[in-house]
């Protein structure tokens, strides 16, 4: 069943048990609620199989989308605390029905993963807001080391109405390119930081799919 849905075993199995029940043995006037809403949650936490983009080399690397949502904002040539060099800014909402599932984006190894407690902000908050400090909000940072060891920054920013995201892997485990590595209960905020010798493919109010939406080729940075 964990192949189908984000949710325990036992939830699963709890829910379709009182579907049966329901059906079989309550009057109409509840059996129809119970019905509803048990479908609802599942098809909230739902999984559906991703399909990994076969793509041709260029000088570096692809980035594939690591979620489903919509692409909010695209900030070139920005400079933050958490990141070494001067990067790519791109911030993806992912709503309360979009898929939950998280999938990596290239191959590569988990080098840093923290979360932290704090404010939360809506998925639809104005753009600026996602511009100031992030020291006071509730986020999960995620950093990953490519095989041409490239370092790429996830930060998850936690919704209002949201939760934090269920991340499987831990730091210094590794995964193949649109290996599911954990879901995001609800939706939130996903701000992905590439370098700046990056070329950014997508533009704002684009959907994104994963596995499957080149979100970035990331240049092979020159050697010296």
């Amino acid at each position: 069943m964990r192949r189908f849905f984000f949710l325990p075993s036992s939830v699963i199995y709890g829910l379709w048990g009182l579907m049966i029940f329901a059906y079989l043995k309550l009057p109409l006037v509840l059996e129809i609620p119970i019905l509803l809403i048990t479908s609802l949650i599942l098809f909230i936490f739902r999984r559906t199989p991703i399909t990994y983009q076969d793509t041709l080399r260029n000088d570096g690397e692809i980035y594939l989308s690591p979620t489903h949502g919509m692409v909010e904002s695209v900030r070139h040539h920005v400079t933050i605390l958490d990141y070494p060099t001067p990067c790519h800014e791109i911030r993806i909402s992912i709503s309360f029905w979009d898929q939950k599932g998280l999938y990596l984006p290239t191959a590569g190894e988990v080098s840093y993963l923290k979360a932290n407690k704090g404010k939360r902000l809506h998925r639809n908050s104005p753009t600026e807001v996602f511009y100031g400090p992030v020291e006071e909000l509730s986020r999960t940072d995620f950093v990953l080391t490519s095989k041409n060891q490239t370092r790429t920054l996830l930060r998850f920013i936690d919704c209002s109405t949201g939760k934090r995201p269920a991340i499987w892997l831990k730091s210094g485990d590794r995964g193949r390119g649109a290996s599911c590595f954990g879901y995001y209960p609800f939706g939130g905020s996903l701000l992905i930081y590439v370098p700046s010798s990056s070329d950014v493919l997508v533009y704002e109010k684009e959907r994104v799919t994963p596995g499957q939406t080149v979100i970035a080729a990331i240049k092979d940075l020159p050697k010296g």
